[in-house]
């Protein structure tokens, strides 16, 4: 069948004429696409703007420095960048020489007059490590350190409160905690202990309490020297402080307020590591009036390392060990039982060398008014 028959036929089924059908061939190589013209749209009138601000890139601020922005009253300044490795290390070594430099001017440069103080003899015990016997050696001193007409007041700077356990002391009473504010009256609340000694505890509270005592004492470093010049002590009382080991605000108060340091220890080998730290501590912190001294407890003479070891801190502190209590378990037994060991016990080998210490203290402290009073 051809093309063309087909057609016809089509188109004779709808009615139509297949004579005047005419197929055209399309020429595409004669085929050119005509070229258009672009037509130009003029802008509609606009306000200029200004020229985009650059966005500065957010400073960089060390880990352990704070943000300009976030102190008040801070001036404006340029972004900060973060420095060399090397060169951050020396700027916070260099700052911290200089502040270190700066307090011990302080302490050194101004006189002693300008701070008002008590009339007492402020002593103050620490230590480097725990578990060393502070408490029981502060609870001696109070028991047997005395001057003719004064009084012997225990102030209890440890958070565990164990002083007045071993004053004999067995009432709960305000402590610390509860006297913090600066009109706190210290001298109403004192409580007696053994052997005429006085105590005024640390006391007991919440967790809140405890840190808002230590927000009071990081705020204001005179907060302990004030409170115990509003006692009114004489120039004959002396004030014994018992503190928590290491470096704490609780301690460093009391380094503050103190004529006299006495640095317990024992005679093991970690606290005699300890001895480099526990003297820079004192260097950095110490008063231009102020002395210390290391007292050795507990030392077992059964043990020849614990006597070897008493030999190298005799031959390490010299002149600056003024005392050495033997081991002595009636010191416990005597808390265990709330009994007075001065009076319990008074021939044991703890009583004699507390005595001894309590002498070798008086000695020191009040040497200068024995030389005088000795002087034709």
């Amino acid at each position: 069948m051809k093309y063309v028959d087909d057609i016809t036929k089509l188109f004779t089924r709808f009615g139509a004429n297949a004579e005047n059908y005419q197929e055209i061939q399309p020429n595409y190589k004669a085929f050119k696409d005509d070229p258009v013209t672009p037509v130009l749209v003029e802008p509609e009138p606009s306000v200029a703007l200004p020229p985009p601000t650059p966005t500065p890139t957010p400073p960089v601020f060390l880990l352990d420095e704070p943000q300009p922005s976030l102190l008040i009253g801070a001036p404006k300044s340029p972004p900060l960048t973060v420095p060399p490795a090397s060169s951050a290390t020396g700027d916070r070594q260099r700052l911290s020489d200089l502040l270190r430099e700066l307090n011990q001017v302080r302490r050194d440069g101004l006189p002693e007059t300008t701070r008002k103080r008590t009339k007492a003899k402020v002593i103050a015990i620490v230590s480097a490590n725990g578990g060393v016997g502070k408490s029981t050696v502060a609870a001696g001193l109070a028991k047997t350190f005395r001057r003719p007409g004064g009084r012997t007041i225990a102030i209890d700077l440890d958070p565990q409160n164990a002083l007045s356990s071993h004053l004999g002391i067995t009432r709960q009473a305000p402590g610390l905690i509860q006297l913090k504010e600066q009109n706190a009256d210290w001298g109403a609340h004192r409580l007696p202990g053994f052997s005429d000694s006085e105590c005024l505890p640390f006391g007991t509270g919440e967790v809140n309490d405890r840190r808002l005592l230590k927000q009071l004492m990081l705020e204001d470093s005179d907060w302990l020297n004030q409170h115990l010049a509003s006692m009114d002590l004489s120039e004959n009382d002396t004030v014994i402080l018992d503190t928590p080991s290491g470096a704490t605000v609780y301690s460093q108060q009391a380094l503050d307020a103190a004529d006299l340091v006495l640095v317990i220890t024992v005679a093991d080998a970690a606290s005699y590591l300890a001895l480099d730290t526990m003297t820079q501590w004192l260097e950095t912190t110490r008063r231009r009036a102020q002395r210390h001294r290391y007292v050795i407890n507990q030392r077992d003479d059964s043990r020849s390392f614990s006597r070897d070891m008493g030999v190298l801190f005799l031959r390490r502190l010299g002149a600056d060990l003024i005392g050495t209590i033997r081991l002595d378990h009636q010191f416990n037994e005597s808390l265990a039982y709330g009994r007075d060991l001065l009076q319990y016990a008074p021939e044991s080998i703890g009583y004699r060398d507390i005595l001894s210490l309590s002498g070798a203290v008086h000695a020191l402290l009040f040497a200068d008014t024995s030389s005088q009073q000795g002087t034709p």
